[in-house]
């Protein structure tokens, strides 16, 4: 060990001199450091035995104080820093609210419940991701890379196939991420893509790849009950929900969101969503929205039927959704509900069928409108023209 000692108090001066430094040595090992020298044969002549040993402690504990500030400078500096740099991307190209929505958040009930991270219900029990969707089966979208980093796993050549009843559950057990990728980032991190479209996967092990670099394309592959990107988040095997930037555990917990600025405000929290308010020749089924099966083309004079449809997701127990048809001659067809529980998905429709003497001529307006708690939460109309 070195022993720092004013030189004064070690020969040269005079006893007078040595005195003094000896005293403003005994205010403090850190005191008077620019008059320090290495001897520790001279602390002993200078000093008696018992000082000796009591500066030597106090010297000591000066040293272990200053190594543990050294080591919580470095943790401010180095740890902190490195959490806050690692920022996600958004995980697929494309135009939110428009061509892409978030569908369901992680689940941050413990419990048999299901709350995403405002307390809302958009998640449902155990769900462990953020799934972003497409508008159905025949929408491309690319899924790109969330931060930078290195592909560590993939899987490819699992049949794109919506999972709705327990056998299609069955035929995808152990494969139910279905066709993905697994990305290792700096810090511990790790980010998986799941039900990518079959033969879509861009990448190969091993490949460094940058943040928003392609992956594959959105599929519905594995359990994937609508087509979407499920994206997973975890650190050092913990997972995390980016938009808490914690362990999905309480629903309350601080928002320190993983997101980037620019993600983050396309991914704004959103209380019910509306997919589609368009008219059908027939009645509408969820499974025909899913898979692309119902045109969007104009009504014409030799429809069957005239039908307004809404397709919406995200409702909540409780949320009032009425639709509207309003016909050339005034006459309007209205249909109306009352959710008895939340909705992860929901269409509602009204019409009629083609009169005898055929459509009349005209505007046919539809009107959507969905009410919570005594208040309008989302609204859309559409015209269309039969000739």
């Amino acid at each position: 060990m070195i022993f720092l000692l004013p030189r004064e108090a070690c020969g040269g001066g005079g006893a007078q001199r040595r005195r003094g430094a000896l005293r403003e040595l005994k205010k403090g090992p850190l005191h008077y450091a620019s008059r320090w020298s290495p001897s520790p044969r001279c602390a002993r002549s200078a000093l008696g035995g018992r000082e000796f040993a009591t500066l030597l402690s106090a010297y000591y504990t000066a040293l272990m104080t200053l190594l543990r500030f050294i080591a919580v400078l470095l943790f401010t500096i180095a740890g902190p820093a490195s959490a806050q740099e690692f920022k996600l991307e958004l995980p697929i190209a494309c135009e939110f609210g428009k061509t892409c929505w978030v569908q369901q958040y992680p689940d941050h009930d413990a419990g048999p419940g299901a709350s995403d991270y405002t307390c809302g219900g958009q998640t449902y029990d155990g769900h462990d991701g953020t799934d972003i969707r497409v508008l159905d089966t025949k929408s491309i979208a690319d899924v790109v890379a969330s931060a930078p980093g290195t592909v560590t796993g993939l899987r490819d050549g699992v049949e794109d196939r919506l999972a709705r009843t327990p056998e299609d559950r069955a035929a995808i057990a152990k494969i139910e991420c279905g066709n993905g990728v697994v990305i290792a980032h700096d810090g511990g991190y790790e980010t998986q893509y799941c039900h990518m479209r079959n033969g879509s996967i861009a990448v190969k092990k091993g490949d460094a790849v940058a943040a928003g670099q392609k992956l594959g394309q959105v599929g519905y592959s594995g359990d994937a009950a609508f087509p979407h990107v499920h994206l997973s988040v975890r650190r050092n095997g913990d997972k995390l929900d980016p938009f808490s930037g914690a362990a999905a555990t309480a629903c309350d917990a601080p928002d320190q969101s993983m997101w980037s600025d620019s993600a983050a405000a396309k991914l704004a929290y959103v209380d019910g969503t509306l997919l589609r308010l368009g008219f059908a020749s027939g009645k509408v089924e969820m499974e025909a929205l899913e898979e692309g099966r119902i045109s969007v083309d104009p009504p014409t004079d030799d429809w069957p039927a005239l039908v307004t449809y809404v397709w919406a997701i995200n409702l909540k127990k409780g949320d009032t959704i009425r639709i509207d048809l309003r016909k050339p001659d005034g006459q309007t067809l209205t249909n109306s509900v009352t959710l008895d529980r939340n909705k992860a998905q929901y269409v509602l429709f009204t019409g009629e069928r083609r009169p005898a003497t055929g459509w009349r001529k005209g505007a046919y307006r539809a009107a959507v409108k969905v009410e919570r708690d005594g208040k309008t939460i989302v609204s859309r109309a559409s015209e269309a023209t039969i000739e």
